[in-house]
């Protein structure tokens, strides 16, 4: 069990490392190509276009062996970096736009794929005493890619850290293929899918129609996603307007900063204060907390022109 929890430990590691390499070149690919105004654009069409890109990839890989699903969509990941790498050499405004996609996609499945394998891997017991761990890679993963992309990219260049980013998709799915054929349970649907049988989407619009509570939690949840939505576009066109359209390096240099800043914060938040804060103020204060920090900081940037304003209420925001 304690090689198998390492293993899960650096896929989750690698899985994010790779995926917040790519997160700021996908921002600043498309700010260079076709400006932070449009991006609303582009993710009110992402919303409907991987819902059915999704559908389909669900289709598709009902009809391979569950056990191979996550390291083959790993590969065929590194392979599609690869492929944009060569992409961006012929210029193109859609390379950006269906990168910027990719992005989208690929922070999904790998963040599905991962908590389905532990999910087929562990049963409820060992979920709990392991969980926490495994997913601490999650965090220290966002931190090194961060880091590694605000630290090189200025001497590789944007467009060569797709092939950093895709070497470590290719190592993680060497790693999920050991994992896989390892532990049997793999691929066979876990303990913990067996005791927690979700409601289908019928019966769940029913609750929702009939429970006030889950309506406002919903409504509560709404809010918080066009806040984050809000922000993020804030400092997208923020980082335009200060590091220039132009500067590609400069723009993915600071996104990078941004989210390094973030996912080492978030994770002292989830480490150190998360329980503190429910055991002692209490569920109804921490939810109370992200709309409170996103209105100080409307406040602040309303009042204060400067990149750091729309950066700190981003890390806040994630946080």
């Amino acid at each position: 069990e304690l090689a198998t929890g390492l293993m899960m430990f650096a896929y989750s590691f690698l899985a994010m490392t790779a995926y917040n390499v790519v997160k700021p070149i996908t921002r600043s690919k498309f700010i260079s190509s076709l400006g932070a105004d449009n991006l609303p654009y582009v993710q009110l069409a992402a919303g409907l276009l991987i819902g059915v890109l999704m559908q389909g990839y669900s289709v598709l890989v009902a009809r391979l062996p569950r056990r191979y699903v996550a390291p083959l969509t790993l590969a065929g990941m590194s392979g599609l970096l690869v492929a944009f790498w060569f992409l961006f050499r012929t210029a193109g405004d859609w390379v950006s736009v269906a990168f910027y996609l990719m992005g989208l996609i690929l922070g999904i499945l790998l963040i599905s794929q991962f908590w389905t394998l532990a999910n087929d891997i562990y049963d409820a017991r060992q979920a709990k005493r392991v969980f926490g761990f495994i997913g601490g890679g999650s965090s220290l993963g966002g931190m090194t890619g961060a880091g590694l992309t605000a630290v090189v990219v200025s001497r590789l260049g944007t467009e060569n850290l797709l092939l950093c980013s895709a070497f470590i998709l290719l190592l993680c799915s060497g790693l999920v293929a050991l994992i896989v054929r390892r532990e049997e349970a793999a691929g066979r649907g876990g303990a913990v899918a067996a005791e927690e049988e979700g409601v289908g989407g019928k019966e769940a619009l029913r609750l929702l129609r009939e429970s006030r509570h889950l309506q406002i939690i919903a409504l509560v949840i709404a809010f918080a996603a066009v806040g984050a939505g809000l922000i993020e576009q804030q400092l997208n066109m923020a980082a335009e307007a200060f590091k220039g359209r132009s500067a590609t390096d400069n723009l993915t240099e600071f996104l990078a900063q941004v989210t390094l800043y973030l996912s080492a914060i978030g994770f002292f938040i989830q480490v150190a204060l998360t329980s503190r804060i429910h055991r002692t103020l209490g569920v109804g204060f921490a939810l109370l907390v992200l709309p409170t920090s996103l209105g100080v900081t409307g406040v602040v940037m309303l009042l204060n022109a400067a990149l750091w304003a729309p950066a700190l209420a981003r890390i806040l925001d994630t946080s």
